[in-house]
């Protein structure tokens, strides 16, 4: 008995339609499911790990100026120090601060601060913050809850737990809260002054993460659905294979044709559903290929987009942490200053104070390399600064206010950065200076077209938390104009790979002794600009300083 060649092939269709059907239901759930918790892992980790970013550099740089405040007694800086950090709510990334404080290591509570959207915190076995009482609402906690939750740990220490509360509107709740917790220690002595306690909200992102799930859960149902469907069409389909083998060629064109319509109308996740072992079951190969490196090269482009917005956010900040280009009155001194940074964001500092004695306190520095990172160490260095200025400005210490730099940029950079620096301060009538200088290019003094260099050494700030610092002093006369720099102007190559040196700074600058700060500028950066003709690879900084 012989059996016809269309019964064979209708026969062979829907065989393998049901097997081919079966498995690709099998796989598309399998897929399906390992897609959603792998979108589901992988989005709780960028979560997490940003959380952790924050919270463990809030806890670093306010230890930092901490010490300080402890040290000093001032509990009013203290809690101006610790409230901006609950009044930050992230809205978008579903994590925000709800409670700081500062306990020191006798239990007693030095400052505590909690999100306005709170009114009451149980913590250490009693209410910790209590709106409705004076703040801070107890005076200490018991040592059994210091032995327990601060003392002997290793820091700094990041925990999850669950705190007790009581909203703003009267409602008590359970919240979970990662807890990030931080020695405060001693400049000198290195001793504990106090564990900085920040806990964050996690709310927010349990919620989105149970959201993505759902979606999974509901993605799932829907793939079942469609494969069943897919396996009824197919069958069906299959039954008229042996007929329709010439349509079978048009429809996969069709499909083909479809898919492109719907990758141009912007639906970039559709890809072709070609089953063919010939040249178009190939093209549909190469098509769904296409539409893969298009669809990463979007979220590339996109991922590029949000990371310049948060170097140009970067860049802002830095802006606002050196003063104003141009000139400037400052005590006894006329300057004018300038910073190029060689990338969005740059490594090079300047900054001047006018003293409360009526001294002049011109300072700069170069971190090592550019870019963010530089940024954010010239902002660690800026930070700390103001804060010893705020301290220590009527008795102020070159070498001391040097060695504390020291010590910050040591511990901010790890020794993975180092930053050049140079303290000049001008006594109130202008006849002397003095110098603490920290690796950093030697200020050029201009007396009367004589130009000479001030010769102070030291080593980096960042190389040895040890390093010690000696000042230098020097005498001024009515007119004297100093040029402090960084090394990017110096070491500026042309296109012959000639530096531009401090030999022509030198000789540039002779004549313009009795030039104003802003002439004298401009005379030197008109030849620095017909000397540079290549990219800039260095941030450069100049302040012109005449007496």
């Amino acid at each position: 008995m012989r059996i016809s060649i269309s019964i064979k092939w209708t026969l062979s269709a829907v065989v393998i339609v049901i097997l081919v059907v079966a498995v690709y239901a099998f796989f598309m759930n399998s897929d399906t499911q390992k897609s959603v918790e792998s979108e589901t892992q992988r989005i709780q980790r960028i979560q997490y790990n940003a959380l952790d970013e924050i919270g463990e550099q809030t806890t670093r740089y306010i230890s930092l100026p901490a010490s300080s405040l402890l040290y000093d007694n001032d509990k009013a800086s203290l809690d101006k120090l610790l409230s901006p950090v609950v009044q930050n709510k992230n809205e978008n990334g579903g994590y925000y601060a709800v409670y700081s404080s500062i306990i020191a290591p006798n239990g007693k509570v030095w400052v505590a601060a909690m999100n306005d959207d709170y009114d009451k915190l149980e913590m250490a076995g009693t209410s910790f913050f209590d709106r409705a009482r004076e703040n801070p609402p107890i005076e200490e906690v018991s040592q059994e809850w210091l032995d327990a939750n601060l003392a002997g740990k290793t820091y700094p220490l990041t925990e999850d737990i669950q705190r007790d509360v009581t909203t703003a509107k009267g409602e008590s709740q359970k919240i979970n809260i990662r807890q990030y917790t931080h020695e405060i220690r001693g400049t000198n002595n290195n001793e504990i002054q106090g564990y900085l306690v920040i806990g964050y909200s996690i709310e927010g992102l349990n919620q989105e993460i149970e959201a993505i799930r759902s979606q999974g859960d509901l993605r799932k149902e829907q793939a079942l659905q469609r494969a069943i469907w897919l396996a009824i069409i197919a069958i069906i389909v299959g039954l008229l294979i042996s007929g329709l083998q010439a349509i079978l060629v048009t429809r996969n064109i069709k499909k083909l044709s479809k898919a492109a319509n719907r990758i141009a109308s912007g639906d970039l996740s559709v890809r072709s559903d070609v089953r063919s072992h010939d040249e178009i079951g190939q093209l549909g190969d190469q098509f769904n290929t296409m539409a893969d490196r298009v669809q990463m090269l979007l979220i590339e482009t996109e991922q590029k987009a949000m990371l310049e917005k948060e170097v140009d956010i970067a860049r802002s900040i830095q802006t606002t942490l050196l003063p104003n280009a141009g000139f400037a009155q400052c005590g006894p001194a006329q300057l004018y200053g300038y910073f190029q940074p060689a990338s969005v964001c740059g490594g090079d500092f300047w900054s001047y104070n006018l003293l409360p004695d009526g001294s002049a306190l011109l300072t700069i520095g170069d971190v090592t390399g550019h870019g963010v990172p530089s940024a954010m160490l010239t902002g660690c260095a800026k930070s700390a600064l103001d804060t010893m200025l705020n301290l220590n400005g009527r008795n102020l210490n070159l070498c001391q206010l040097i060695t504390t730099l020291n010590a910050a940029i040591c511990q901010s950079s790890q020794r993975t950065l180092f930053m050049t620096f140079q303290a000049i301060r001008i006594s109130p009538d202008g006849r002397y200076a003095e110098i603490v200088n920290a690796g950093h290019n030697f200020p050029l003094l201009n007396h009367n077209g004589e130009v000479k260099g001030i010769v102070a050494r030291g080593q980096r700030l960042g190389d040895n938390e040890s390093s010690h610092y000696e000042m230098v002093q020097f005498n001024l006369a009515p007119g004297d104009m100093l040029l402090l720099y960084t090394d990017g102007l110096t070491e500026y190559p042309n296109a012959q790979g000639t530096e531009y040196g401090e030999k022509r700074l030198r000789k540039v600058i002779a004549p313009l002794a009795a030039a104003p700060v802003d002439a004298a500028f401009s005379q030197l950066w008109n030849d620095f600009a017909s000397f540079a003709n290549t990219p800039q690879s260095d941030d450069i900084t100049l302040m012109f300083v005449k007496v």
